[in-house]
């Protein structure tokens, strides 16, 4: 079905009144969590979060034990929050499938890499390292 689908199916049954449409809420969700450019991100959080105030704009940047969600050969808060608005937002129109689920968790693994690509080779194959056990980690335990 995919994800669009998915969420119109499952958007139509959102609880709480909303001034958007389902359609226009999965339309937001996508765009910001596959569309935009992840250095984009926070701008696409600025210009939406007090137009579409019913989608939840938190974060707890990755809230990894011991090391955070930054370190010297990483910085993983952009992709960890644009991971948390897919979440919790797919959460809220009902359509939190394994399949988005894992296709939220993709995107968060592309977004880390992409974090570690300009790093020099060095730091860059360990930022990889930890993209990937951030990845494992979030397949694993997020839920």
């Amino acid at each position: 079905m995919g994800l669009i689908g998915s969420l119109l199916f499952v958007a139509a049954s959102v609880a709480a009144p909303s001034p958007h449409s389902a359609a226009t809420l999965v339309t937001v969700v996508e765009r910001g969590v596959f569309t935009t450019e992840l250095t984009k991100f926070p701008r696409f959080v600025r210009e939406n979060r007090l137009v579409y105030r019913e989608l939840d704009w938190s974060t707890d940047y990755c809230s990894a034990p011991f090391v955070g969600n930054a370190g010297r050969s990483f910085n993983f808060r952009l992709p960890c929050q644009r991971h948390d608005f897919g979440y919790r937002n797919l959460k809220i129109i009902g359509a939190f499938t394994e399949e988005n689920r894992k296709r939220v968790d993709d995107r968060f693994l592309a977004d880390m890499r992409t974090t570690c690509a300009p790093r020099e080779v060095t730091q860059r194959y360990k930022c990889y390292l930890w993209a990937d056990t951030f990845y494992v980690a979030v397949r694993i335990f997020a839920d």
